[in-house]
């Protein structure tokens, strides 16, 4: 591209896009810069404009990308919305960068990338777990350190945790609870250390037993230096919580591998946050969120005696804020818009993730094993 700067618009203007997105971006202010935002809060834009500056403000999105040119779109609004912004901002002729999960079905993942295929532009979901401990991990497998890796586990538990600064809380906003707000982060991670494995069934089960029931708000509200660089919502109400609270499912891959997943934002039971594989050679064990100086860890035999092997690995902090990964991959999609680099997200991982997410869905509502033939697929036009 001749342009010097990459001309960004951002929709959605609430606690992902205030604490990461902008200042990652601003970080980046040698290659990029914010044209203008969108939100359908007035107050949510004017609070942008005092802590960042921002002055071109428009509560309708749609008429932001008919009165401006860009060549990045960040899509930072609930998952429901997220293929009517990106398939919009798509036409336009923007370049997409999407916040997690990118779609709830396999046949709405298709179709975005159906949209930006033909658009000839980059689309890209937000999947910033990967950057950081992640990439070791990855590291670790593809060097064949574990063998063949038959079996992995992966989840978050918060005992009381459930975010109350947006909509996750609602079916017609965000589709689902824990799931779709913790489980994408680490399947897609888990997915991307193996080789993006294809899943052939889930069996799946979601609950809702305290979230409506007792005051399960988040239990720390991480603390901001400063500013307060986004507007949370006042308008959380426990009784209208209708996603899980908790999540729980087995997915089935063509390799012959077993992926066990729990997520929760409210449940009886101790915290946990961790990755597991177990392979012919050695089991690996990334515990992310539980504050351990080194979290991961080998495991193997040597002879008769077991081994346990600490891996230090370089990490963002366990429970830092200042940087979630969002700075590696909007650097990412930067570089690869300026034709300076390689996709860490590739259309083939977003369309599995998709799909597993649909599964899950459909496995729980109907109470069986979902088969991934059974999935709609998008047939182009």
């Amino acid at each position: 591209m001749n342009r010097e700067k990459l001309r960004v618009g951002i929709i959605g203007t609430g606690f992902i896009a205030g604490t990461q997105h902008i200042p990652a971006i601003l970080k980046l202010k040698d290659r990029m810069e914010i044209v203008a935002v969108a939100d359908n809060r007035p107050e949510a834009l004017e609070h942008i404009h005092k802590v960042y500056g921002i002055d071109k403000l428009y509560t309708d999105p749609m008429k932001m990308l008919e009165e401006n040119t860009f060549d990045l779109v960040h899509v930072c609004t609930a998952n429901n919305t997220h293929k009517l912004f990106s398939i919009a901002a798509l036409r336009a002729g923007a370049n997409v960068l999407c916040e997690k999960p990118l779609a709830l079905t396999k046949k709405d993942a298709q179709e975005m990338l159906y949209e930006a295929k033909k658009a000839g532009k980059v689309l890209m979901t937000c999947q910033n777990s990967r950057i950081g401990g992640v990439q070791a991990l990855k590291k670790i497998v593809d060097n064949g350190t574990l063998g063949e890796v038959y079996y992995t586990e992966i989840e978050n538990i918060r005992r009381r945790g459930v975010p109350t600064w947006g909509r996750f809380h609602t079916q017609a906003d965000n589709g689902g609870g824990p799931f779709c707000d913790l489980g994408v982060h680490y399947l897609d991670s888990a997915l991307y250390v193996l080789g993006n494995p294809i899943f052939t069934s889930v069996s799946a089960n979601t609950f809702s037993k305290l979230a409506n029931t007792y005051d399960c708000n988040q239990e720390t509200l991480p603390a901001m230096t400063g500013k307060q660089p986004f507007l949370p919502r006042d308008d959380y109400d426990r009784n209208e919580f209708d996603v899980e609270d908790y999540a729980t499912g087995l997915v089935r891959y063509e390799n012959g591998m077993q992926m066990q997943m729990k997520f929760a934002w409210a449940v009886n039971l101790p915290r946990a946050d961790a990755y597991r594989f177990a392979g012919t050679k050695q089991g690996l064990v990334y515990r992310k969120g539980e504050g351990l100086e080194n979290p991961a860890s080998l495991y193997g035999q040597d002879g008769d005696n077991l081994l346990n092997t600490e891996v230090e690995i370089d990490i963002t902090k366990p429970g830092a804020m200042d940087d979630f990964g969002h700075y590696g991959i909007i650097k990412n999609i930067t570089d690869v818009i300026l034709g300076e680099g390689e996709r860490l997200i590739t259309p083939e991982e977003m369309v599995n993730v998709a799909a597993i997410i649909e599964a899950f869905y459909l496995s729980s509502k109907e109470n069986r094993e979902v088969r991934a033939e059974e999935l709609e697929n998008f047939v182009e036009p």
